[in-house]
């Protein structure tokens, strides 16, 4: 919506820019009779119809666009293949083709037709009021637009400075080099000890493939399911109301830490020999040791966990594990031949092999153990990290797209005052020089000109977007909506591209022969 009024702002603004001649032939048929009402259809009809030919190139680059979009990699985005350009949207289009005539051809209108016969003919000879007038208009238009440009700017700095934070968010294992499974089997076991049996074999055999370094079981892979069993509690500690927090369980084979490469902060990781004829056992995160025993040493120690007691035995560090903009929270590890309950398990698999070999390869191995088993359930872990941050990338490309095109608009609007402005001023610039107005002095009276419209552009379009970011900053990460480097560096930029686009007309002006100017006199 804002690049659209940012394209009606340069239209109407090239409309007054005919204003002068259109407001004579206006007056002209004013004049003769021709009512206001009939001058104002038909200007708008023109206005219509400049529309209607741009729409109809956007729909066609939009089909373009769209199935580019549709078709990139890049943008794991649920559905978006499903996205095309339809009747509805050539509907909407129309719609929006008719608003944005009426919308940019109105103000021209009015401004032609306005006053009638004689009088409009006397007050658009060259430096009347209403010359003026129309100046200003289209000058306060291009303010508008900066303004404009400068929101949309700050919106895409804000979520460009999220998506980095993101990016740089600790994860807790190393996505690199490894690639998950989802494993499922038709057979059925009685005992933990039968299922735990099966499954050793088939990481095992897993392990066995050329190129495999390591491999391990968890009940669901980061950044995909998670489930909560209540809280921790030390048997010996008293708690605050706001102390406690719900716990997330992981349930995982003795190789999953290592194969995932989570650093092991204190005590051990799980061995075979963790099973259900030795105690219970758990591994806290670095979040819930510190939680759960108040500060304190947690290995050895005893925490109460689902009704029963269960000796911590090592400390991790904390994992992303349901999504990277949020903190791990309490997480809990438990040996999966201590506890069975899991629907599904998910093996990750560590080898620097190319994922095409290495899928091969674990699938012959998936097969020798078990015919039924899929094994195209897979995906690398950097594929299901990329996937988490897929949503935002989408929309940072959508608003640097839109935020480039607003810068460019508005300087083509700067660009597009300043030179109609220098060559209606010509006699006046003619006039100057031939009084001894340097070329230098020229340009800087210019391109300050450019700058104070910019300037109260950009004002205003920060004073917008302060206001219009405090709508987003649930969706900010790492970043305030008012940041103020964010702010400054988006002012910079406008700042430095209405300078260059306001440099053309002012170095074209200083190159005017003041002979020639006075002929135009």
């Amino acid at each position: 919506g804002t690049v659209m009024l940012i394209v009606c702002v340069n239209l109407s603004n090239l409309l007054l820019a005919k204003g002068p001649k259109r407001a004579r032939e206006m007056a002209v048929r004013g004049a003769l009779g021709a009512s206001r009402f009939r001058m104002l259809r038909q200007l708008i009809v023109e206005s219509v119809v400049l529309t209607f030919g741009g729409a109809a190139i956007g729909v066609a680059t939009a089909v373009g666009a769209t199935r580019l979009v549709a078709t990139s990699t890049g943008l794991n985005i649920p559905m978006l293949r499903m996205v095309s350009v339809d009747g509805q949207a050539l509907l909407f289009t129309l719609g929006l083709a008719i608003i944005a005539g009426l919308v940019m051809g109105i103000v021209p209108a009015l401004h032609a037709t306005q006053g009638g016969g004689a009088t409009a003919l006397n007050d658009l000879s060259r430096g009347s009021s209403a010359g003026k007038r129309s100046t200003r208009l289209r000058e306060g238009l291009v303010v508008g637009e900066m303004a404009m440009a400068c929101l949309l700017l700050v919106l895409g700095g804000l979520f460009l400075k999220s998506f980095r934070n993101v990016l740089d968010v600790e994860l807790g294992f190393q996505p690199t080099n490894a690639v998950g499974w989802t494993l499922s089997t038709n057979r059925e076991f009685e005992t933990i000890e039968e299922m735990t049996t099966f499954f050793d074999q088939v990481v095992q055999r897993v392990e066995a493939v050329p190129g495999v370094e390591l491999a391990g079981l968890i009940d669901a892979l980061p950044l995909g399911r998670n489930r909560t069993w209540g809280t921790i509690r030390a048997p010996d500690a008293v708690y605050d109301d706001d102390e406690l927090q719900s716990a997330f369980p992981h349930i995982v084979d003795h190789r999953y830490l290592a194969a995932m490469q989570i650093p092991l902060v204190a005590g051990r990781n799980f061995t075979p020999d963790d099973n259900r004829d030795g105690p219970d056992v758990v591994i806290l995160n670095e979040s819930a040791a510190k939680g759960v025993f108040q500060g304190q040493e947690a290995v050895g120690r005893t925490a109460g966990i689902i009704g029963r007691d269960w000796q911590v035995i090592g400390v991790v560090a904390d994992v992303r594990h349901q999504s990277l903009e949020q903190t791990s929270g309490w997480q809990m590890y438990f040996p999966y031949s201590q506890i069975r309950d899991f629907q599904t398990l998910d093996m990750v698999v560590r080898s620097r092999l190319p994922v095409e070999t290495l899928v091969a390869g674990v699938a012959t191995a998936l097969r020798e153990i078990d015919s039924t088993m899929p094994t195209d359930e897979y995906q690398s872990l950097s594929a299901i990290v990329d996937r988490s941050v897929s949503p935002r990338r989408f929309i940072l490309l959508l608003l640097s797209a839109f935020g480039g095109t607003a810068l460019l608009l508005a300087a083509l609007g700067i660009y597009g005052v300043l030179s109609y402005s220098v060559a209606e001023r010509i006699p006046e610039i003619g006039i100057r020089m031939a009084l001894g107005e340097s070329g230098p002095q020229l340009r800087r009276r210019v391109v300050g000109k450019t700058m104070a419209l910019a300037g109260t552009g950009v004002a205003i379009g920060a004073g917008l977007s302060l206001v219009g970011t405090r709508w987003i900053g649930a969706l900010l990460y790492g970043v305030e909506p008012t940041d103020p480097f964010t702010f400054a560096g988006m002012a910079i930029i406008l700042l430095v591209t209405s300078a260059l686009a306001g440099y053309i007309p002012a170095r074209r002006a200083s190159k005017i022969d003041p002979t020639t100017a006075f002929r135009a006199v």
